[in-house]
């Protein structure tokens, strides 16, 4: 296979201005059969088309020139004075951070210690919250013990100069109307008491507790027997004056009148037929034959709100 070479570039000869003519003539015949061109003499004044451009001065300060020695100690002096200051408020901040880390420490170890407190106490008020329940209801207990004798008549006018006797008279005038054999005997104490109504209820305290029970039956069965007009009323106790009705009840203790007045409103509100006490407790029935409703508290009467 040919291989074809370029020959190499032929070096041009230097010359000088004492070169003669004769000798650069071959040169140039050269030169011509290689199209080259002539260099003009002076390049400097061959116009060109590069374009030049301009810069922006500089509009800064100028150069103040060379720092000294003096103004450079006077700058490590300032720049070390600033950083002595800033080192000082650093540490201070750091002594306030401690400060208040150890506070917040010291605060919520009394807030620990405070919960501790609230719980042993709240535990304390539950305890004694039962105790106070427990201590109420041997109170009711006992006064309703106290009470367990005795009735309390409303609506009978009261006269100017009453004595006990004069109430002792209504009680056995009541008793015949009954047909219950009630004596004087019979009767431990009997008393009027103040109401908001200026009725003055009359409290009689029986010997037994089986006087007061059998005159409590014999008005029950009185009035299931009568019409409304002719229930038991200020006639049938031989009280003069205009007819009035008599109403019987047993003597309550105050937490139990409380109660027996709630169960009344909701007896009225939601269609009970039947609300009564017997032995200090408060019934509610809502149909004949329904079973009877004890109510001990104010919490059962709203168990029954809930139900209905």
């Amino acid at each position: 296979m040919p291989i074809n070479r370029t020959p190499p570039p032929v070096a041009l000869p230097l010359f000088t201005n004492s070169t003669s003519s004769e000798s650069l003539a071959p040169v140039m015949m050269h030169e011509a059969t290689l199209h080259q061109c002539q260099s003009a003499p002076d390049l400097s004044k061959i116009p060109t088309n590069i374009t030049e451009r301009k810069k922006r001065k500089y509009e800064g300060k100028a150069d103040k020139g060379p720092v000294t020695l003096s103004t450079f100690n006077t700058s490590s002096g300032d720049q070390e004075f600033r950083f002595e200051d800033l080192m000082e408020k650093i540490d201070s901040i750091i002594v306030q951070n401690s400060e208040l880390k150890h506070s917040v420490e010291v605060m919520s170890s009394k807030y620990d210690e405070f919960l501790g407190r609230v719980a042993i106490l709240e535990a304390e008020r539950i305890e004694d919250k039962k105790k106070i329940q427990l201590l109420e209801e041997k109170l009711e207990q006992m006064e309703r013990k106290t009470r367990s004798t005795g009735i309390e008549i409303r609506n009978i006018p009261k006269t100017d100069g009453e004595t006990k006797e004069d109430l002792c008279s209504l009680v056995l005038n009541m008793g015949t109307s009954l047909n219950i054999d009630v004596k004087g005997s019979n009767i431990k104490d009997i008393y009027r008491i103040k109401s908001k109504d200026n009725s003055h209820p009359i409290i009689v305290d029986f010997t037994t507790v089986v006087t007061k029970e059998k005159v409590m039956g014999g008005v029950k069965k009185f009035n299931k027997s009568k019409v409304k007009e002719a229930k038991l009323n200020t006639n049938h106790l031989k009280i003069n004056g205009p007819l009035a009705p008599v109403y019987v009840a047993e003597c309550l203790t105050y937490r139990a009148q409380k109660l027996f007045y709630i169960a009344r409103a909701f007896q009225r509100s939601h269609g009970y037929q039947f609300c009564w006490t017997a032995n200090g407790v408060v019934y509610l029935r809502k149909k004949v034959n329904d079973p009877q409703i004890r109510i001990t508290s104010e919490a059962d009467v709203e168990k029954l709100k809930c139900t209905e």
